[in-house]
């Protein structure tokens, strides 16, 4: 299982501007385990214009993630629309899905058959989300930690925890990895 550790970290590498979403993935012993970059890089120019508040709504942001090997494992797809994503196998064979139910504090991630295998529910300052079963087991939780002074203050660079607390079977443990992801595109990460 890749993502075996009961602890993961997702990291953004620091850049002032960054031109496209890079996120390492690391064990509790900051291990790398997979990297996602990604595919379509913007200009600096394109950067600055989707801050704007007459930017048109962003396209789909299309992430392949790589393992220890540089060998695509998973392809992230966030939709345009923001409130829904997907993990694919590089072969195309779809792994589960991650939707926005209600508002971006609330999620339902689902497996390939549409069955419901967790939800992810935020506290208001959308910093700590609590993963449970649909029987209501906490599973996991994912934080969103403390990047460091020049990070924080000159990068929009984030750094997450994954704490898995429970047993958490696939496809259910590598959605809840990849929620770091979706999370950090849909509130903080680059435009």
């Amino acid at each position: 299982m890749l993502f075996d550790s009961p602890v993961v970290r997702v990291r953004q590498p620091g850049k002032i501007l960054p031109t496209q979403a890079k996120y390492e993935i690391l064990d509790d012993k900051r291990k790398r385990l997979a990297f996602a970059e990604e595919t379509d890089r913007r200009t600096r120019v394109q950067m600055l214009k989707a801050t704007l508040p007459t930017a048109p709504p962003p396209d789909a942001r299309i992430l392949t993630v790589t393992g220890a090997d540089d060998q695509a494992i998973l392809v992230l797809t966030r939709h345009p629309d923001g409130r829904l994503a997907e993990v694919h196998r590089p072969d195309g064979g779809l792994v589960g899905r991650m939707r926005a139910t209600g508002t971006t504090r609330h999620y339902s991630l689902t497996d390939d058959q549409g069955q419901v295998v967790a939800t992810v529910v935020g506290e208001l300052s959308l910093k700590h989300f609590q993963v449970t079963t649909p029987p209501k087991n906490r599973i996991a939780r994912i934080s969103k930690t403390w990047a460091g002074p020049v990070k924080e203050w000159l990068t929009p660079s984030d750094h997450y925890k994954v704490e898995f607390t429970g047993p958490a079977p696939e496809p259910a443990r590598t959605l809840i990895v990849m929620m770091a992801i979706v999370l950090d595109l849909a509130l903080y990460g680059p435009m």
